[in-house]
């Protein structure tokens, strides 16, 4: 049976010419990347154009904290000198105007920057629906994470020992170093009691107090 005109229309059928070919389809562009030049701590970072990135979700000790300079270093070793993929959460700034976005490594199983924190107990959790933020996206996985992490300790340093009373000069309490060199009163933590001779010349009004 011929087709009839609607077919013909839709095949070309009749009127010698061939039904259009469709175009290929153009395939999806890769994300774009961005190149980290610096990392300012545990969770910020620098790109080469000078934006500064605050990573979303988490929080790592500050600046002379326990963990800093192990935060620090483990973003370094995972986005320093590498092209990063920088995706929008809930807010697109803070308050500093650093953009705030989830960074991801463009290789590794492992891919979200944040989390690799985490995972290390390097960071924690924060920013979010809990602290009265909006709830992000990657909200739950980042909890998740850190209620699995283990908690971050740091050695507690020795406790500063007192000096021999062989290293003390005679007539101060509590003990100060020997005469020479001379010591000041801000190199102490006074007030000292002066019981004695004053080699160090810190009771000036002569009261058997000094460094008050």
């Amino acid at each position: 049976m011929p087709p009839g005109p609607a077919s013909a229309a839709a095949t070309g059928a009749g009127s010698g010419r061939a039904a259009p070919a469709q175009r290929p389809q153009r395939p999806p562009r890769p994300p774009r990347t961005y190149l980290v030049t610096r990392v300012v701590d545990g969770d910020t970072l620098e790109l080469g154009d000078g934006t500064t990135v605050r990573l979303v979700g988490v929080d790592t000790p500050e600046v002379g904290e326990c963990g800093s300079e192990k935060a620090t270093a483990l973003l370094s070793r995972l986005v320093l000198g590498a092209r990063v993929d920088l995706r929008r959460s809930d807010e697109d700034r803070d308050r500093y105007g650093r953009l705030l976005r989830y960074v991801d490594l463009t290789s590794g199983p492992r891919p979200d920057a944040g989390l690799r924190l985490i995972d290390a107990g390097l960071a924690v959790a924060r920013y979010d629906s809990r602290d009265g933020y909006g709830a992000h996206p990657r909200e739950r996985s980042y909890v998740a994470a850190d209620r699995a992490a283990g908690d971050l300790t740091c050695r507690t340093p020795a406790p500063v020992r007192a000096p021999a009373a062989a290293s003390c000069a005679a007539g101060y309490s509590p003990c100060l170093p020997l005469f020479p060199p001379d010591v000041d009163c801000a190199d102490v933590d006074g007030p000292v009691r002066v019981t004695g001779p004053d080699p160090h010349g810190l009771d000036a009004d002569g009261d058997g107090t000094a460094c008050e």
